[in-house]
């Protein structure tokens, strides 16, 4: 539900800034496809992907 999106997009942005200060660009990346896999699954059937 929009609580557990919540709290995994809370998640997401914190790391992305601690990678950030670390100029951590790989751990970055990482976190940019999951934040891209978030946004997808946030039940937009009119986004296609491909």
């Amino acid at each position: 539900g929009m609580d557990e999106y919540s709290r995994e997009l809370s998640r997401i942005l914190r790391e992305i800034l601690a990678a950030g200060s670390k100029r951590d660009r790989d751990k970055l990346l990482e976190l940019a496809k999951d934040l891209e896999k978030l946004a997808a699954g946030d039940g937009n059937p009119d986004q296609n992907t491909g």
